[in-house]
């Protein structure tokens, strides 16, 4: 009988022991690979804890991990890697998946930086060059976004505006303006265009700093459909990188398309 990832974290030094939610999310998203021939990467390691974990959850995977500080595990099974170095490097990234996955990863994970610009330059890196079609990545503990302490954190301010009768009324006739002669013409809906943004930025506020900015950007690439639709985006018409995006609390897993 297989032991369940619970089991597995306890006996290592990782985070993600205390994590019970991600342990979840994981069993869930990674149940259906554990007796394959996966590869693995992980983006910061610490003391290698997490690796210890892959390697006895997936038998038969290949599991790497980078990390700004050296990492030395004592590994049985010569099925780990480790590299030394910072995630935006990647010249570096393309010498670990040429190295150990040549024809890409199965899954990546970013439990590193927790910066967004820093997230950012690995992931659309990583995704596009060297994690496979149906491969998932993740990225760990975005809600560093919120955090007023943390490097790009700032603390949330809510200000939750309801829409008042008047700014309905005049979304909807900068709407019908839109279909209109004067909306059709070139000049005119850019500025019927403006106008109607203008107002609906009254109704929300939107937190974008640091990763959960970064989170945001993946979620409009998840909606690209819409905004490259033939009839109502802006071309030219392309989908989403994308096949799915589940996303929990400070966790989210990306399947690529």
């Amino acid at each position: 009988m297989e032991n369940d990832l619970a089991e597995i974290a306890g006996r290592y030094d990782t985070d993600k022991a205390v994590h019970t939610h991600y342990l979840r999310n994981y069993e869930q998203y990674f149940g259906n690979l554990r007796s394959l021939d996966i590869k693995l990467l992980e983006l910061g390691i610490k003391a290698g804890g997490s690796l210890l974990l892959w390697r006895d959850f997936f038998s038969r995977g290949l599991i790497v991990g980078l990390d700004i500080e050296p990492v030395a595990l004592a590994d049985h099974t010569g099925r780990i890697r480790t590299y030394q170095g910072m995630q935006q490097d990647t010249v570096l990234l393309d010498r670990i998946a040429c190295e150990t996955a040549p024809d890409g990863f199965d899954i990546i994970i970013d439990d590193c930086a927790h910066i967004g610009v820093l997230a950012r330059a690995s992931f659309w890196h990583l995704f596009d060059n060297h994690l496979k079609r149906g491969g998932i990545y993740v990225i760990e503990d975005w809600g560093t976004g919120y955090w007023d302490e943390w490097v790009d954190g700032v603390s949330y301010s809510p200000r939750r505006r309801k829409l008042s009768p008047s700014l309905y009324r005049i979304t909807r006739v900068l709407a019908r303006l839109r279909q209109s002669r004067f909306g059709r013409m070139p000049l005119g809906r850019s500025i019927l265009s403006l106008c109607k943004a203008s107002v609906l930025k009254m109704q929300y506020h939107s937190h974008d700093y640091g990763m959960v900015g970064f989170v945001k950007e993946l979620i409009d690439e998840l909606g690209t459909a819409d905004i490259t639709h033939r009839q109502f985006g802006s071309a030219p018409v392309r989908k989403s990188k994308f096949a799915e995006m589940h996303l929990a609390q400070s966790h989210l897993f990306i399947v690529k398309a």
